[in-house]
């Protein structure tokens, strides 16, 4: 990050940040079906943040076309909680629909800490995707999945 000028490609996560993200999302596990999981690394002042969550499915054809299926997952939170040398978070937050006070109704976890012992990062991991988020897959009537 610290030799990342505006205006260069590339992923900016350093080795060790994409590797431990590409390892959270390996413990997403669909209850049906098969998902994508969508994720946002930023560096802030004091930490790396990674958000993590399963991308919905759109429908292809037939009479459902165009609908966004949101994905439903089990995450296994002690292996997630032992990828952290040191925690310094582990909570539960739920904003069920219809809250009034907030925005955007969404739950998700968070755990922070030292991974491998030297590196601060707080991650979240949400139980839908951001209301803005492009599907990440499409579903066609036989079955058939692609990208999207």
């Amino acid at each position: 990050m610290e030799t990342w000028q505006p205006g260069q490609g590339g992923d900016r996560r350093p080795e060790w940040m994409s590797q431990f993200v590409e390892e959270a999302a390996q413990l997403f596990e669909p209850l049906t079906g098969v998902a994508r999981v969508g994720y946002e690394c930023i560096r802030e002042e004091d930490a790396w943040v990674a958000r993590l969550y399963l991308g919905t499915s759109e429908v292809v054809g037939g009479a459902l076309d165009g609908r966004l299926k949101p994905m439903s997952f089990e995450v296994d939170i002690e292996r997630l909680a032992g990828m952290f040398t040191e925690r310094e978070e582990f909570y539960w937050s739920a904003f069920p629909d219809g809250a009034e006070d907030i925005d955007e109704p969404q739950s998700y976890l968070t755990v922070s800490g030292l991974v491998a012992g030297e590196h601060r990062v707080r991650m979240h991991l949400f139980a839908t995707p951001p209301q803005e988020t492009e599907p990440g897959l499409k579903v066609f009537p036989n079955g058939r999945f692609e990208l999207a």
